[in-house]
């Protein structure tokens, strides 16, 4: 619009904007939520720290020379080599069963988990806070034709129109 009106095409003291939401035909029940992502990375992250710890504890002789890896910002590659150093380290120690339950676990879903987050994260982009699984343009809003006023979430398209001299 400012590109227009710099041109001299459009007059800015009299636009119009409609902003209207349209429902689409997308199932319910599909949707992806960023915080959801951010917050399942957040625990992996943590709990990937945690066996990391307790693996330094345990064995401080094997990892004495490994760097204490900072878990911030972790892809599927770096889970997997952590894990590899983890079980390692641990292979020959008398370790806590549940930890290496939880080590087992994450060896087998973690990698395929952050890769699936990480293309999660590629169809959201920045400027969206959800999706819909089916329809991945389609975003998940409160719309005004609710009948039985309980407010839910409906994937739908906000779409934006603005006219001038009508």
């Amino acid at each position: 619009m400012l590109l227009f009106a710099g041109e001299g095409l459009l007059n800015i003291k009299e636009l119009y904007v409609d902003g209207t939401k349209i429902e689409a035909n997308a199932n319910r029940y599909t949707f992806v939520w960023g915080k959801a992502i951010k917050t399942n990375k957040a625990k992996m992250a943590t709990q990937l720290d945690e066996l990391w710890m307790y693996a330094q504890t345990l064995a401080a002789e094997e990892m004495g020379d490994i760097d204490p890896t900072d878990f911030d910002k972790i892809d599927a590659n770096r889970v997997t080599e952590a894990i590899e150093k983890i079980n390692g380290a641990i292979k020959d120690k008398p370790a806590d069963p549940k930890v290496k339950q939880k080590l087992k676990y994450a060896e087998k879903h973690w990698p395929a988990n952050l890769r699936k987050y990480e293309e999660q994260e590629k169809i959201m982009g920045t400027e969206r806070n959800s999706y819909s699984k089916t329809d991945t343009d389609a975003t998940f809003m409160r719309l005004k034709e609710d009948h039985m006023l309980n407010g839910q979430l409906k994937p739908a398209y906000n779409v934006q129109i603005s006219t001038n001299n009508q």
